[in-house]
């Protein structure tokens, strides 16, 4: 027979074990397509530290914003832009009060082919894309997503929208585009930094990271969704991305951090 003692001690395990059951709560967020596997990366390290568990929904930041605006029920919106969070707060969809900058995106030029001649590498730059050897390029869609935004205004800063445009494609996020470049069905593209990262080296292929001076900044923002029922959760998630341990994982990732200087090579 169990003695009282330990009849005790396993009654108030399972009181804790309940309360720690009914207390745990589910952090909605929605993550623009580029930032997926860093917030799946972050994610599990601030499931480690606490009870909480996140559930991350994915896509364009314009697909996104609409599901927001019809009533989906996420707590967290972490754009990959800053206009898509303004437009919630103007809209009375976000809480202005939590808006901020995370993350601070970067494009980068990818070929399948470095050059004509393995033998005699050329030095190859954003011009090499008015090459007739490059017959298909792939930028997100301007109209969806905040790095095809940035992929056409750099076209343009640099003169060539006008030269390329009649030779591009427009997957709906960036994350697609690194699809794209992974399936080798493309011969050139501006992919963000953080997707180079995970796409591997294929013989022949490589990158360049652009000047950001070229194209208005990717300031990532987050928000606070007005509709959230875990706002206190959603803060707490705010508060550990403000961690150094979140910072550098975020910088490794390929990402500028808030308030850094821009690069301008």
């Amino acid at each position: 027979m169990p003695s009282n003692r330990l009849i005790c001690l396993l009654t108030l395990s399972l009181t804790l074990s309940t309360i720690n059951s009914v207390n745990a709560k589910i952090l909605r967020l929605a993550v623009a397509s580029n930032f997926l596997e860093t917030a799946q990366q972050l994610s599990k390290v601030f499931e480690e530290t606490s009870e909480h568990s996140i559930q991350i929904s994915s896509g364009s930041s314009g697909k996104l914003y609409l599901q927001i605006s019809n009533g989906a029920p996420f707590d967290l919106f972490l754009s990959a832009d800053s206009h898509k969070p303004n437009e919630l707060i103007k809209n009375g969809f976000a809480l202005a009060n939590t808006q901020q900058t995370y993350a601070i995106g970067k494009l980068t030029l990818w070929l399948k082919q470095c050059s004509i001649n393995s033998d005699r590498p050329v030095q190859i730059n954003l011009m090499t894309l008015s090459e007739n050897r490059i017959k298909k390029i792939a930028i997100a869609n301007p109209k969806l997503a905040p790095y095809g935004f940035a992929s056409k205004k750099l076209l343009e800063h640099n003169k060539l929208w006008n030269t390329v445009s009649k030779k591009l494609i427009y997957p709906e996020n960036i994350s697609q585009v690194a699809q794209y470049t992974k399936l080798g069905v493309i011969d050139a593209a501006l992919v963000a930094e953080s997707n180079i990262k995970r796409l591997g080296s294929k013989i022949g292929s490589c990158f360049i990271v652009l000047k950001t001076a070229d194209y208005p900044p990717i300031n990532q923002q987050l928000v606070i969704l007005t509709r959230s029922r875990n706002k206190q959760l959603a803060k707490a998630f705010v508060s550990f991305l403000e961690s150094e341990s979140a910072k550098t994982l975020i910088k490794n990732m390929g990402y500028l951090l808030p308030n850094s200087a821009r690069i301008a090579q």
